[in-house]
């Protein structure tokens, strides 16, 4: 790779963001958009490696399988890098480059870097303040940092790729009128338990036939990376004190909605299994419907923080003075409220409601 600088107003970085517009408008299945988009944006601001992948909003872990490599994630989950993409999510950004990181939280021997690699640039793809996508970049050793203006340029398009990704999900979420129902949802669910390093110790047929689903290989030969990552974060959970000190950020759950092969969203949940067996996980897979599905919907439908919390007294079935008592508001403001939830989801009424969200967290919870 030859690394050539370009400015925000050279011609080809104009032509790269309106062909990413555009064809965001109406975007193909992800994987498809994503290749298109790594292939469009290494014309203009090259790179040697890396890869695009789909994220779940909720926890950030992927949504498909994608060769990462595992020393990558370990640092990812539980290094010490300034720019982990769960520290950009929480700080609302889209992008970040090891080279222009903060210099005096990092040294080259507390990052991660591939083999041979220079700079990294990693990238959320970001809509209604979700995350819904990621990318990881590499360049060699022997080419120079990424700069500020190819920076610029990758955050410029994420933005569309955000909207692409999002709306290719609402569309998968939203057959048969915006109503989820899950095209597996006949379907059991299944158990597979992995050792430490995720070779696969025992499965039920159910578990397997989800790995299959999935594209995975016979689990002889271990997990894939996806699921690895998941099990990283289970294990990252299991290592956590009970009493975490003050100040520490707060680890997401390892789960994710995980596409099949066909289309299909599987909920995939990691545990550490407790005991004899030295932090061996379970994995849970099952048809992604009913509760399981709710942070994603409230998600893609732009609910916020109130709105969502809102919503699961809805369909709760709280009645509006009750939903005030609840929430300490006036009745007058719910109603705002549930005029605004009805108003994203595209919906009129309660039941609608509940047909287009699901299942919703619990009153408790909500």
């Amino acid at each position: 790779m030859t690394s050539s600088r370009v400015s925000l107003h050279d011609h080809r970085v104009v032509a790269l963001r309106e062909n990413v517009a555009e064809l965001a408008t109406r975007p193909p299945a992800a994987r498809e958009f994503l290749d298109e988009v790594e292939h469009r944006l290494r014309k203009v601001v090259p790179f040697d490696g890396g890869d695009w992948w789909t994220s779940d909003p909720e926890t950030l872990l992927p949504t498909e399988l994608r060769p990462f490599d595992y020393p990558a994630l370990q640092s990812e989950v539980v290094g010490s890098d300034v720019v982990r993409l769960d520290d950009l999510d929480r700080q609302s950004r889209s992008v970040a480059t090891l080279s222009l990181g903060r210099a005096d939280q990092w040294d080259g021997a507390t990052l991660y870097r591939a083999p041979g690699a220079g700079d990294q640039m990693r990238v959320l793809a970001r809509s209604g303040s979700r995350t819904w996508g990621a990318a990881c970049l590499y360049r060699g050793a022997d080419q120079p940092d990424f700069t500020r203006d190819e920076i610029a340029i990758v955050s410029a398009i994420s933005r569309d790729v955000g909207l692409a990704l999002r709306t290719d999900l609402l569309r998968l979420v939203g057959r048969d009128g915006g109503e989820w129902t899950s095209p597996v949802s006949d379907a059991q669910a299944g158990t597979v338990v992995v050792d430490r390093d995720d070779r696969v110790l025992g499965f039920t047929p159910e578990g397997n036939r989800w790995l299959e689903r999935l594209g995975s290989p016979p689990v002889s030969d271990g997990l894939p990376a996806t699921l690895r990552w998941i099990t990283l974060q289970a294990r990252a959970h299991g290592d956590l004190p009970d009493s975490a000190p003050a100040g520490r950020r707060p680890l997401r759950p390892a789960r994710s909605r995980v596409r099949t092969l066909s289309g299909e969203l599987v909920m995939v949940r990691a545990e550490v299994l407790r005991g004899a067996v030295d932090q061996a996980v379970v994995l849970s897979l099952e048809p992604a419907g009913g509760t399981a599905m709710w942070p994603l919907m409230v998600a893609l439908h732009g609910l916020t923080e109130r709105e969502t919390q809102l919503a699961g007294l809805l369909v709760g079935g709280l009645a509006i003075k009750e939903i005030a008592t609840r929430l300490h508001l006036s009745v007058h403001t719910v109603r705002d409220h549930v005029k605004a939830v009805y108003s994203k989801v595209g919906i009129s009424s309660r039941p609608e409601l509940t047909a287009r969200l699901g299942g919703g967290p619990g009153l408790e919870a909500a």
